[in-house]
């Protein structure tokens, strides 16, 4: 389930005069023993027997998306905060008996389903009982459609970089048996197969390009790679291409987000930047000392200012990009958590236009962030 959506649990048994929800929510599968909450409720009316719980809100308390700057590796699971396990009890109500009707136990993450996924299955892509729709199945946390195309800044290092530098990871769900391979865009390409204990299904943090020591990741960095998800059976399911970008005038900008998935996701604004300060303060009136009668310190003034703060602000580019960015920059918009240049921000932005090639051949977004911390600290 997507956290920022509402998740209704409903009960309407027939004779019931109100029921119960119980929700036992942790960060693993080992769920407590009693439950986290109770949420009671009598019927509507007296021909009205529809009781309904929202439990989205009580299972995000849960959820915390640590931001992992330093990235390496060849692929590892995802930390567990980022998503949280809940079992739901559902107990029909007569009269102050309360009956067992059945236990659900589902996975959530802190995304959100468009109001035009309606018909979407709200527990995509995992269903009752912690199962993918599928055994052996895989599901892409990237907020792209297969066959996206992403840049990353290319350093000329001989290994991929970490931290501001990295091109970045994203997150994957893997089945029973299920797998990823990676193929460099070389002439002749090189492929390599990641096989990370699938056993019990999980959510696998991936580096965006191939790291390790055979064959070559150095290989990968400089040419770019896919990335591709099959399923037990060598089913393509998935893929994304990566491909470096050598900026020699500007300096790029990683912008980190969590997606409507609920995954963190990187992308860079490869064109020019501006960085800006906006100021706050309080004045006051000072009391101007008088030693000698009709005469004062000129230089003492008669207002001051106090809690005096500021906000630094970013302005970024993408650069030329393709009709499809327009779905990473919604997204960067509707999160709820940002990070530019490894720091936390906000957008500013409250409008966007979503460019057609048709009407401009040259299409590139401009964001304006401001970064969610005052200049002189204030934290209590």
């Amino acid at each position: 389930m997507y956290a920022r959506t509402p998740y209704l649990v409903e009960i309407a048994e027939t004779g019931q005069t109100g029921s119960k929800v119980e929700l036992f929510i942790a960060n693993s599968s080992t769920l407590p023993s009693s439950p986290t909450y109770v949420l009671k409720k009598n019927n509507p009316s007296a021909t009205n027997n529809k009781t309904r719980y929202d439990i989205a809100p009580f299972v995000r308390e849960f959820i915390k998306n640590t931001y992992q700057n330093v990235y390496n590796g060849d692929g590892t699971a995802s930390p567990a905060t980022h998503s949280a396990f809940v079992r739901i009890d559902r107990y029909k109500d007569i009269n102050g008996t309360f009956t067992l009707l059945n236990q659900t136990t589902i996975r959530a993450w802190d995304g959100y389903r468009s109001y035009t996924d309606s018909a979407l299955n709200p527990l995509i892509p995992w269903g009752s009982g912690l199962s993918l729709l599928g055994q052996g199945q895989a599901f892409s946390m990237l907020s792209s459609p297969s066959g996206s195309t992403f840049y990353y800044p290319y350093t000329g290092a001989s290994s991929v970089p970490s931290g501001l530098l990295s091109p970045g990871y994203f997150t994957v769900l893997l089945g029973v048996g299920a797998y990823v391979q990676y193929e460099s865009l070389e002439t002749i390409p090189q492929t390599a197969t990641i096989t990370i204990d699938n056993v019990n299904q999980r959510a696998i943090d991936l580096p965006v390009v191939f790291q390790a020591v055979s064959p070559t990741s150095s290989n990968f960095y400089a040419t770019g790679n896919k990335v591709k998800l099959f399923t037990s059976n060598n089913i393509l399911l998935y893929t994304a291409t990566f491909k470096p970008l050598r900026e020699c005038r500007y300096t790029p900008v990683p912008i980190d987000f969590v997606n409507k998935y609920g995954s963190w996701q990187r992308v860079h604004f490869f064109k020019a930047s501006m960085d800006k300060m906006s100021f706050t303060s309080d004045d006051y009136n000072f009391l101007t000392a008088m030693t000698t009668v009709n005469q004062w310190t000129v230089t003492d003034g008669q207002t001051r200012q106090m809690n005096r703060n500021g906000r630094k602000k970013i302005t970024v580019n993408s650069g030329s990009v393709d009709e499809n960015f327009k779905i990473i920059v919604e997204q960067i918009l509707m999160s709820e958590r940002i990070m530019v240049n490894g720091l936390p921000a906000k957008p500013i932005n409250s409008d966007v236009d979503f460019i057609k090639i048709v009407n401009r051949k040259d299409l590139n977004y401009t964001l304006e962030f401001e970064y969610s911390y005052d200049e002189s600290a204030t934290v209590y």
